[in-house]
């Protein structure tokens, strides 16, 4: 099953398009090799600002061939071969990520359970999708999943070498995905819980809980240096030039400890500012924002809190197949909820899980796609291993194998027609794949990676005219971000001043129509 994982995905990122994210991600990559971890500005606008160290590992594919030929130059052509080389590295740490769904649920339900939950896993079309990438979506899956595992081993076990690789995975997700800052708190709260369960007095438990957090913060900090190349650690706050207005104020807030010198590395912290400061500033301004103005549900994005954004995204991006299992799992586990040990088991699932997803859902307005929670998911395939324990306590085996094969079969057809272009998929709530756009008019489904798919199709079509900026009669095609017009150009407002229907579509990124 790995190995036609790999050979998929091998395959995929070979299919697609580089986008313009990959590339910025690639170039701080190349940046931190050479030693320039910085977030610089230019006319005062941020050029690298969730760019994160680990991208580094899919640079590397470049740094190699250079370190033995120093006068190594490419052109432009040739860098994007280099990213499409570099997206190797992605498919490694999905593949990774899949050993650690697989041994953990298997600790957990069985080899029927982790089979299952690897199963799941394999045909989630959103993590196949961002596994075939450059950036830190991937990565994120992956140390969110381990950092989780290591904090139930230790609280199974209690061994100091758990706390540590707790300690290691919780540094490296800060040089992974900026989000991964809330995995301290739920980190935090597994400790409260293992404490509060020991049977010592409660001055015991504080200094207990006080080491651990200390050797936490300590590792953290030593890695996230190491990663940010320990560039300006130690640079005061009355020093920094933060650039949005949450950073400004809270420098204002804390004027009183503007002399003391900061622990982390100056990237490190201008990442948030930066972060901050895209999400205060409304989408499709070209020049300015970090993201185009697409569409949800048939609105603009404009700014504002979206608290269903995410809701809405499982329930049109994950296969159906997935839904009807995880809430069974769900239902199935709160039935059997007297054999099982949640508090010393699933908590380290769900818990994660429900923290950071409500956490995204009533704070972030910054809207890029199901992939901004991506990272959850692995953590729900694990406990649907759960299903079959339970499953099997009330049914037959050939009734269970049954249902859960009709399921996965269905869940298989549904993502392979996808192949091998899976960014895109919706599952079958949405029958007419021509009508995504009324739901999706995002990073959902558009991030500018199947243009070479859709460049063969226009080659094998002739007589569709791709977005011609001027009036034309015939069959027009155009893709989501000219139709949505993310960066306010107008070029294609004379079409869309039509009203037209789609008459038909490539990739639900691409919408054709019949202009008369």
């Amino acid at each position: 099953m790995l190995l036609l994982y790999a050979a998929c995905n091998f395959y995929c990122i070979t299919r697609l398009s580089v986008t313009g994210d990959e590339s910025n991600y690639y170039k701080y990559g190349i940046n931190i090799l050479k030693n320039e971890p910085q977030k610089k500005l230019a006319n005062g606008v941020p050029v690298y600002n969730s760019q994160m160290p680990i991208v580094a590992i899919n640079a590397l594919t470049r740094a190699i061939p250079q370190l033995f030929n120093p006068a190594l130059k490419h052109n432009s052509q040739q860098t994007l071969t280099d990213v499409t080389i570099g997206r190797i590295f992605s498919v490694i740490s999905a593949l990774l990520l899949a050993c650690y769904v697989l041994v953990w649920s298997t600790k957990l339900y069985g080899r029927r359970g982790g089979f299952f939950s690897l199963t799941l896993y394999m045909l989630c079309p959103n993590i196949l999708a961002h596994s075939q990438m450059v950036g830190t979506d991937v990565y994120s899956f992956l140390v969110c999943t381990a950092t989780c595992y290591y904090a139930w081993q230790f609280n199974r076990s209690r061994q100091m070498k758990y706390l540590l690789l707790v300690s290691l995975a919780l540094g490296i997700g800060q040089i992974s995905k900026q989000s991964l800052l809330l995995l301290y708190p739920v980190v935090i709260g597994f400790l409260m819980l293992q404490v509060y369960q020991d049977k010592l007095l409660l001055r015991e438990k504080i200094w207990i809980l006080f080491r651990q957090t200390f050797i936490i913060a300590i590792i953290s900090l030593l890695v996230i240096n190491t990663g940010f190349l320990f560039n300006n650690t130690g640079k005061t706050l009355k020093e920094y030039h933060f650039i949005s207005s949450k950073f400004k104020n809270l420098q204002q807030q804390f004027s009183f400890a503007n002399a003391v010198p900061m622990p982390l590395p100056e990237p490190y912290v201008l990442g948030f500012d930066y972060v901050s400061f895209n999400a205060e500033t409304p989408p499709g301004i070209d020049g300015l924002s970090s993201y185009g103005s697409g569409t949800f549900l048939g609105q603009a994005f404009t700014g504002q809190r979206i608290w269903y954004y995410y809701s809405i995204c499982f329930l049109y991006k994950l296969p159906i197949p997935f839904l009807i299992i995880f809430f069974a799992a769900i239902a199935a586990y709160w039935i059997n909820r007297k054999r099982s040990l949640f508090m010393h088991n699933e908590i380290f699932l769900l818990l994660p899980v429900a923290f950071i997803f409500v956490s995204f859902s009533l704070f972030n307005t910054m809207y890029l796609g199901i992939k901004n929670v991506l990272f959850l998911l692995p953590l729900l395939f694990i406990f649907c291993g759960s299903l079959v324990s339970n499953l099997l306590y009330y049914l037959k085996p050939k009734l269970f194998i049954s249902i859960t094969c009709t399921l996965l079969i269905w869940e298989g057809l549904s993502v392979a027609s996808y192949f091998p272009h899976f960014l895109p998929y919706t599952n079958e709530f949405i029958y007419n794949k021509k009508d995504a756009f009324k739901i999706f008019g995002d990073a959902n489904i558009y991030f500018q990676e199947g243009w070479i798919l859709a460049k063969e199709y226009l080659d094998k079509h002739p007589d569709i005219q791709f977005e011609p900026q001027e009036p034309v009669h015939g069959k027009v095609m155009v893709s989501l971000e000219k139709y949505f017009d993310y960066w306010h150009d107008g070029k294609m407002k004379w079409l869309t001043n039509l009203h037209l229907e789609p008459v038909s579509h490539f990739d639900s990124q691409y919408l054709i129509f019949d202009v008369p």
